[in-house]
């Protein structure tokens, strides 16, 4: 028994040697921070460099460009015309939302009325009540759509007709000729008063 306990425990030179130089790692990591700061200078700051380098980031904070300023109350921007900048100045309006207005904007051919920001895609009602007061619309501005000379392809972009009621428009010009006044469109089937409303500023016929 006393000689298997003694096996078990027993250890070869080459596993002692082993164990020698693992402690003597061991001491070594454990020491090296004590050396290190025996050994090592502190450096001393200089005032006047210090001095210079504050003066410095000062004069970079004061030129760095500042966050995008709202405009000044009584302020009024004119949908048709204002660029993305300019819608950035209305109340709770970023570049997200500025850019999907002239998107919209240019789907329409522009706003006949404010409410129609509405439809802007995630522009909801209380945004529009913080900024309506600051907008005005120019019905002047709107590019109308010649419903005697424009193609399929270029009504598909049009946000207020269906696939079905452009495909109407085109063939019903075709079989009877050109529009007279907009009051032709509502010989369409398809085209219900409601569509008629919502396009009738931005058709023409000539």
């Amino acid at each position: 028994m006393q000689s298997q306990i003694k096996n078990y425990f027993s250890v070869t030179k080459k596993e002692w040697n082993g164990v020698v130089v693992l402690v003597v790692l061991i001491l070594l990591i454990l020491a090296a921070p004590y050396v290190y700061q025996l050994f090592r200078k502190d450096n001393t700051v200089d005032p006047h460099a210090l001095d210079k380098a504050v003066a410095l980031l000062d004069k970079a904070t004061q030129h760095a460009p500042a966050y995008h300023q709202k405009a000044v109350a009584g302020a009024v921007i004119e949908l048709n015309a204002a660029d993305t900048s300019q819608l950035m100045d209305l109340e709770g309006i970023g570049a997200v939302y500025a850019l999907r207005i002239v998107n919209y904007r240019q789907r329409l051919g522009g706003f006949y009325r404010k409410e129609q920001l509405l439809e802007v895609f995630g522009l909801d009602t209380e945004q529009y009540q913080g900024l309506h007061l600051q907008v005005a619309v120019d019905t002047s501005l709107i590019h109308k759509i010649n419903i005697n000379k424009v193609s399929f392809e270029g009504l598909r972009r049009f946000p207020y007709l269906s696939y079905k009621q452009m495909n109407a428009l085109i063939r019903y010009r075709e079989q009877h000729g050109e529009y007279e006044s907009f009051a032709d469109l509502g010989q369409i089937a398809i085209m219900d008063k409601a569509t008629l409303q919502k396009i009738k500023p931005y058709i023409t016929c000539k």
